[in-house]
């Protein structure tokens, strides 16, 4: 089987579940996002052990659950300072091995991926005057398009017009057509999406958007990509055949999704 068929039969079953899980919402979208990002940040620490960066596994995925929940459930903050306070503390007393290579680690690997892929379901859980659970709903939904089209077009613009390499050190398959392929992906799915989903938000942010999914997004595979690089690994991990580990699938949704949130709430001013 290719890589490509591989790929699509993924998505084709991993979309919808994702997707439905984002529409249920609350604790069981929650959940879901609790385990995507807790295998993203378990490959993530896998690469820093690699890399010569160790980290204390166990802490580090408490720390990161509750930086993804917090949206749900008000103690997760002062709990997540908590346990930060136990873990600095904890270098006192620890032996053997620099404990700073561990505190940093786990610290790192809490807020990238786990803690910002946790903004998906800040998205999800928002509401504010013209957002309600639906709306919530339609703007996860078009940050899961907008990501989902740039790389389909990145992919695709970039085999058949490719000819420029974007950053030939990082990632020499990718090319400056197929970035722009995809920003212009984002673009034209947007535009349906104002049309069906989205008559509450205005286009100069539908726009803004678009341009957070389609260049940031973009960013943040060549960020996993130059990590990856760094500690001589192809993928983060073999957990979805045709796309590598799950960190290689959500890298993009890691920059994406806090930056769409912050945008939203403090810019487009959608939320409470």
């Amino acid at each position: 089987m290719s890589n490509l068929t591989q790929r699509i039969l993924t998505a084709l079953i991993g979309a919808p579940l994702l997707a439905g899980g984002a529409y249920l919402g609350g604790w069981y979208f929650g959940a879901i996002v609790v385990l995507i990002a807790l295998a993203a940040q378990h490959e993530f620490y896998a690469m820093l052990q690699k890399g010569g960066s160790p980290a204390w596994n166990v802490a580090g995925f408490l720390l990161g659950g509750l930086l993804i929940l917090s949206p749900l459930w008000k103690a997760a903050i002062p709990l997540g300072v908590l346990l930060v306070v136990g873990m600095v503390v904890w270098t006192v007393f620890a032996s053997g091995a620099n404990p700073a290579h561990y505190l940093a680690g786990t610290l790192v690997g809490a807020v990238y991926p786990a803690g910002l892929l946790g903004y998906m379901l800040a998205l999800r859980v928002a509401q504010g005057p013209r957002v309600g659970n639906m709306e919530a709903f339609y703007l996860l939904l078009t940050l899961f398009l907008l990501i989902w089209a740039t790389d389909i077009m990145a992919y695709f613009v970039g085999r058949g017009l490719g000819r420029h390499p974007l950053a030939p050190t990082i990632s020499p398959k990718k090319t400056w057509e197929g970035a722009i392929g995809g920003a212009l992906g984002a673009m034209g799915v947007a535009v349906v999406l104002k049309i069906t989903l989205l008559p509450f938000l205005g286009w100069p942010h539908l726009v803004v958007l678009a341009l957070i999914c389609g260049v940031i997004s973009q960013l943040g595979d060549l960020a996993e990509s130059r990590i990856k690089r760094a500690v001589s690994v192809k993928d983060s991990g073999t957990l979805l055949p045709g796309h590598g580990g799950v960190l290689d699938r959500f890298d993009a949704m890691i920059l994406a999704a806090p930056v769409m949130y912050l945008y939203l709430k403090y810019i487009a001013q959608l939320y409470v």
